[in-house]
């Protein structure tokens, strides 16, 4: 039986905080025991909520529980996963994986001294959408990729704190919110090879911040990633393309049939070349319930996690070789690229 603590009771820690109580009314081996938060009335209120209780100290919770979830601010990161690793425990940390790439490799070294298990919550792969694209892909129904562009949009967020607005904090719109789409066009082309952006970093509105990013494979394919975080209130949107030799996967969130694919029949070795257009969504599961399901089902089977540790840190290093792109506007190498910090 799993003893799950979350280290963070805002927003994040509360959306997790509901897919636990999920898991565990339908069966699965698993306690909240609780939160702890800086502010300890937040901790309370998500107790009260979620059950368990609120922590006075991040090392009570640690001394009550084998598994810990992380959902504080990303500058925060490191020290909790650092520390959770010294106590042995298993973690699941939200993306980003930190703020910067000392910081990543901090944390993979203090879970591999300790033998603590490392998840890094990039939710997009458990996406049921962005799921089947990657497996259409894998499959071959469309040849080797040529070109990925993915669009994620929304309106700033959001918290008492304000952090996002901080660029030191946050990393704007790159690494808060592209991140997403840098782990999933790495997941379906492979390791970035040289990355350019563009983007409203210096412009002065972080509450608008934008930025369009272009990557090449090592495969030799080329990816556009654009985040916005200049649309109104309540309105989030995402697309996603991937065109390949022998087909095109597309999808948007704003059609009534949100993924298709056309796949040259031919290809298949089905006779002449015919456009079959294919919507499979069937998938129900919230994708944050998928994901914190694989996060248990690997503690408890042993299995691999689907996201390493070193996927999350390659994410990072991407959006960080972007921010150095977009602040110098020239394009940047990954194998030679490395922070500078302040």
């Amino acid at each position: 039986m799993r003893r799950i603590g979350i280290i963070g009771a805002g927003t994040m820690g509360r959306w997790h905080a509901q897919r636990w109580a999920a898991l565990i009314r339908r069966g699965a081996p698993a306690q909240l025991a609780g939160f702890f938060d800086m502010d300890v009335t937040t901790a309370e209120s998500a107790a009260a909520q979620y059950g368990g209780r609120a922590f006075a100290s991040q090392d009570a919770l640690f001394a009550d529980v084998d598994t810990v979830i992380v959902t504080t601010p990303t500058p925060t990161h490191r020290d909790v996963v650092v520390a959770a690793a010294a106590r042995g425990k298993d973690i699941f940390c939200e993306k980003p994986m930190a703020r910067h790439q000392k910081d990543c490799r901090d944390m993979i070294a203090a879970c591999a001294a300790s033998g603590s298990r490392l998840f890094v919550g990039q939710v997009v792969r458990f996406f049921p959408e962005f799921a089947r694209a990657h497996e259409v892909l894998a499959r071959g129904d469309i040849g080797q990729p040529g070109v990925i562009r993915t669009t994620r949009g929304g309106s700033h967020p959001k918290t008492g704190r304000n952090w996002y607005a901080n660029y030191e904090q946050s990393g704007g719109v790159i690494l808060d919110l592209a991140i997403h789409d840098l782990d999933y066009v790495r997941w379906c082309c492979g390791d970035v090879e040289r990355v350019y952006a563009q983007g409203l970093m210096h412009a002065g509105l972080p509450q608008t911040d934008y930025a369009l990013i272009s990557l090449r494979f090592k495969s030799g394919a080329v990816g556009h990633v654009e985040a916005s975080w200049a649309y109104p209130p309540g309105k989030f949107i995402t697309r996603l393309e991937i065109a390949g030799v022998s087909g095109l996967i597309e999808f948007n969130s704003e059609r009534m049939t949100p993924l298709q694919v056309w796949a040259q029949a031919e290809a298949q070795g089905q006779g002449p070349s015919v456009t079959i257009p294919e919507s499979p969504l069937a998938e129900e599961d919230d994708p944050y319930y998928r994901e914190d399901k694989h996060f248990l089902d690997c503690l408890i089977s042993g299995e691999p996690f689907m996201i390493q540790p070193e996927d999350g840190m390659a994410a990072v290093e991407v959006a960080l070789a972007a921010i150095h792109s977009l602040r110098t506007g020239k394009p940047v190498p990954l194998d030679s690229f490395e922070e500078v910090l302040p």
